[in-house]
């Protein structure tokens, strides 16, 4: 069974709202919210939505600040825009995980600017995990090295038979070393 999607279409011309809204539904988006731009950032930050559409400008604002704000909180986000001013929106807009469509908007385009979106957050999101597991493992290993360290200050032994100790120990309790580092440390720096 997939997920359900979510979106929420930004747009101060109500027509547009209807013809996205009813693009997105037929997509597979589950959830197609709909909205003036008024109180986005509070919309966006209350319920997370996979995907985010903005067609460009809004009645308070044009619309870039909100894609940033969007984007940030891990939505995939498309900013429609004329097509005379799509080249210096992409150059505003950087390295934002941000797609820009020129109006007048193609459904097929849309669909497919959907799919992108959508696989590009599901990408980031995979790295941003994958990322978090790295850290966590650095800083065992940063903390298996400062056992170590700790181990050839105190005991006067070589760093190689400090990494055998610790393996050794590891074995013998059953544990990972980062436990066995931890203990050692509790030991030593008190």
């Amino acid at each position: 069974m997939q997920d359900k999607k979510s979106i929420i279409i930004f747009s101060a011309k109500g027509d547009v709202l209807d013809n996205i809204a009813l693009t997105a539904g037929s997509f597979g988006f589950d959830n197609v919210s709909v909205s003036d731009g008024s109180g986005a950032r509070e919309l966006l930050t209350e319920k997370r939505f996979d995907a985010v559409f903005i067609n460009t400008p809004l009645e308070k604002e044009f619309g870039l600040d909100l894609a940033s704000f969007a984007s940030k909180l891990g939505s995939g986000v498309i900013v429609s825009a004329a097509s005379k001013n799509c080249d210096d929106i992409a150059g505003r807009i950087g390295d934002m995980n941000v797609l820009v469509l020129p109006r007048p908007l193609n459904k097929n385009i849309l669909v497919q600017a959907f799919r992108f979106v959508l696989l590009s957050k599901d990408i980031q999101h995979d790295l941003e995990e994958k990322n978090a597991a790295l850290e966590l493992k650095l800083k065992d290993v940063k903390l298996v090295d400062r056992a170590k360290c700790v181990l050839v200050e105190y005991l006067r032994i070589s760093e190689a038979d400090a990494h055998r100790q610790i393996q050794k120990r590891a074995m013998d309790m059953r544990l990972p070393q980062v436990e066995v580092a931890r203990d050692i440390l509790k030991t030593y720096e008190m």
